[in-house]
């Protein structure tokens, strides 16, 4: 098997959190890093068996030996070098969120269109991998839940302190584009995009959101310009509605849990890896009154193999030339859904999702 040679651009927790699948995967290969602090990108570099060090990325990008590229860089550097790469002839895997706005998802739109031959992804497809969440999707497109009428998806994260542990960046919106919603939220989107595959076309949005609540006065929360809830109603075509609501864990414990309800059956599963949830529950009628809940033997989401996918999908997406599992249009949706979250929040009213023609 050839190897698909990644440049890796950013050094944060995130570059270290997936090298080692460059060691364990024969498809990939990490040649070169780049960060302006040099002594971290030469510490990744080690860890990852990277030859080649460089702190600018123009200088990786030249590199004739780099495939694709992985930025993993703050979001407000992501516009200019996905535009950079791909106009130096070069696949893009992108840490998510993809863009700062709908706005720039359209420039990189453009500049992919024109070059069709080169891929790129983002890495909010993170939990499409999964056991569970594969057979929940695969079961909605076979009917077996029927006409779906709800979904309702929860996610209450342990780790409401998002500037205590946090580089300072994560708390500016110039940087970030938001806060829980830019952080968690885009991964919230795609999953509920892959999972519900047809039925996914939010058309009406109705939101309020906040910030990260304080504890008492002596702990007050370290990101008080960043959104820390949200809580939004969405109308999809065809019936379809969806209760999407993600906060911290201020006043209970952390949980997560998504219930899909069809017509004929319902199904329960967590996105993210729950000890309370490991898998996947089917709730069907067996006869005219008994209900039955079934655990399916489908695996949950586990940490360590979901933060690599998108690496090890691009990879698969450059050698078969097809489509990654979060290309550009499917971005633009999820930025139309985070800009009706928050113009509805600041109107007090329902707004509709423009993501446009280009999502035909």
């Amino acid at each position: 098997m050839n190897k698909i040679r990644f440049g890796i651009i950013g050094t944060g927790r995130i570059s270290e959190l997936v090298s080692w699948v460059f060691h364990e995967d024969e498809a990939l290969q990490a040649v070169a890093v780049a960060d302006v602090n040099r002594a971290a990108a030469e510490k990744l570099a080690a860890t990852l068996g990277a030859q080649i060090v460089c702190e600018d990325y123009r200088e990786l990008l030249r590199r004739e030996d780099v495939d694709a590229v992985y930025i993993a860089t703050p979001p407000f550097l992501h516009r200019d070098m996905v535009l950079e790469a791909l106009a130096a002839e070069k696949h893009v895997l992108c840490e998510k969120p993809f863009m700062l706005n709908a706005a720039q998802v359209r420039e990189v739109m453009a500049a992919a269109d024109a070059k069709p031959h080169l891929k790129v992804g983002c890495c909010s497809c993170r939990f499409h991998d999964v056991p569970s969440t594969r057979r929940a999707r695969q079961m909605i497109e076979e009917g077996v839940l029927g006409s779906l009428y709800r979904v309702t998806f929860l996610g209450v994260s342990a780790a409401w302190r998002v500037g205590a542990v946090l580089p300072a960046w994560r708390n500016d919106p110039a940087k970030t584009g938001g806060g829980n919603a830019f952080d968690w939220g885009v991964y919230d989107l795609d999953w509920l995009s892959y999972v519900l595959a047809d039925a996914w076309k939010p058309h009406m949005l109705f939101a309020t959101m906040g910030g990260f609540m304080p504890l008492s006065e002596e702990r007050r929360p370290p990101a008080p310009d960043v959104d820390g809830w949200l809580a939004a109603e969405m109308l999809c075509e065809g019936g379809l509605s969806v209760r999407w609501e993600r906060r911290a864990a201020e006043h209970g414990p952390a949980r997560h849990l998504v219930e899909i309800r069809g017509l004929r059956a319902g199904l329960d599963l967590p996105m993210i890896p729950d000890p309370q949830l490991p898998g996947l529950v089917l709730h069907a009628y067996r006869g005219a009154d008994e209900l039955k809940s079934e655990a399916l033997p489908e695996a949950g989401p586990e940490w360590r193999e979901t933060l690599v996918y998108p690496l090890r999908d691009m990879a698969a997406a450059i050698r078969e030339d097809r489509a990654p599992a979060s290309p550009p249009r499917r971005q633009l949706l999820i930025h139309a859904i985070l800009e009706a979250l928050y113009a509805s929040t600041q109107a007090g009213q329902s707004v509709p999702v423009a993501a446009g023609e280009e999502m035909q």
